[in-house]
């Protein structure tokens, strides 16, 4: 253990820290203090993303084989219906504290489904904040109307087997990948 961190915590030989990243709002478990300074600089560096990307509304319901279930009670290792319609078990379960007065979008579609979800969402393929009433997503369905409200304090995403999951039937993306990519580039693609 560094001289640094034995001085820090002189009683302690192995510290376990937990830190939650706000670009991911996943939880990170590190043994030691060298792991420390790299991992709070990513988060760190990643942080703006979270601004841009604020996901899915806590309570949402997501496609199961067994019906539907909210999206805070899904774990890792979970199945849901994925986005091309198949069974895919869930690898990552991200977590976000919002600020109430960031935009939401209520999407419905021509099959009766409605889906929440942030501005840089992607529904189908297309982001939320690009989608227009009449717009067609991938499986063919058509946006009847849409609808902006604020007052979100929660929000998740899921990371699968596929591309994303499902709600009320729409494919709706993952975004977790697509967020790392902009955290480790810079750079958010349209």
């Amino acid at each position: 253990m560094s001289d640094m961190c034995s001085s820090l915590f002189p009683s302690i030989k192995l510290i376990r820290v937990v830190l939650a990243s706000l670009a991911t709002g996943s939880m990170v478990a590190l043994s030691g203090c060298s792991l420390i300074g790299p991992t709070l600089g990513m988060g760190l560096a990643l942080a703006p993303l979270k601004l841009a990307f604020a996901c899915i509304p806590e309570g949402t319901q997501i496609d199961t084989l067994d019906g539907s279930v909210s999206i805070e009670t899904i774990r890792a290792g979970d199945v849901v219906v994925g986005y091309d319609g198949q069974p895919v078990r869930v690898q990552q379960i991200h977590s976000y504290l919002e600020d109430t007065k960031s935009d939401f979008y209520q999407v419905k579609f021509s099959n009766g489904g409605i889906v929440d979800l942030c501005s840089m969402h992607r529904i189908g393929g297309i982001r939320a904040k690009q989608l227009e009433v009449g717009s067609v997503i991938s499986g063919g369905q058509v946006v009847t109307e849409i609808k902006t409200y604020q007052g979100v304090k929660y929000s998740y995403d899921l990371l699968t087997e596929d591309l994303g999951y499902r709600i009320e039937g729409i494919p709706v993306n993952s975004m977790i990948e697509e967020m790392y990519e902009a955290g480790r580039t810079g750079t958010i693609e349209d």
